[in-house]
């Protein structure tokens, strides 16, 4: 009988063993990276929204949002278009007439000497510039990549350069 019981049991494991079904899938990194003034920063994207504009409904909104662990360095992109959101390119030349990218940078969000970096007209550099590439988009996520000439702080009269960047976001 002992030895019925020990090869039920064997047999019950291994049918167990067998059902148990893992998720190989690696977890997707929500994640904003970029180079400012060159150094590579990696931010974690805590907010993604696309969906129709309160004030007009044909306009579509795109809004991503990353912080640092700290919570003291933001940064976003909003983006505006006619229409659907869909995947392509989404730039912005100040001084053209044209805005559908904002890009905006906070360092010491929230805290004393606070600084905001903004899309926007330097004195005596060229017009700010902002590029959005939307790579790939689903229900669930967005990837795309984003690039600048610089991002500006009137208040301080002082420029910061955001390239190179990439980001992956969950929409909600």
């Amino acid at each position: 009988m002992k030895s019925y019981l020990l090869l039920f049991s064997s047999f019950c494991f291994l049918i167990l063993q067998s059902c148990k079904k893992e998720n190989t899938e690696p977890a997707i990194q929500l994640k904003t990276t970029f180079k400012k003034d060159g150094i590579i920063e990696e931010l974690d994207t805590y907010h993604c929204t696309v969906k129709p504009n309160n004030s007009n409904p044909g306009n579509t909104d795109f809004v991503l949002m990353a912080r640092s662990k700290d919570f003291k360095k933001v940064f976003s992109i909003v983006i505006q278009v006619n229409g659907l959101f869909t995947t392509g390119s989404y730039q912005t030349v100040i001084g053209s007439g044209h805005y559908p990218v904002i890009a905006d940078y906070f360092l010491n969000q929230g805290q004393p000497g606070e600084r905001g970096y903004a899309l926007d007209q330097a004195p005596g550099m060229a017009p700010g510039q902002f590029s959005v590439e939307i790579t790939s988009m689903d229900n669930n996520y967005i990837k795309g990549t984003f690039s600048g000439n610089y991002l500006y702080d009137s208040d301080y009269d002082e420029s910061i350069v955001i390239n190179d960047g990439e980001f992956t976001a969950r929409v909600r």
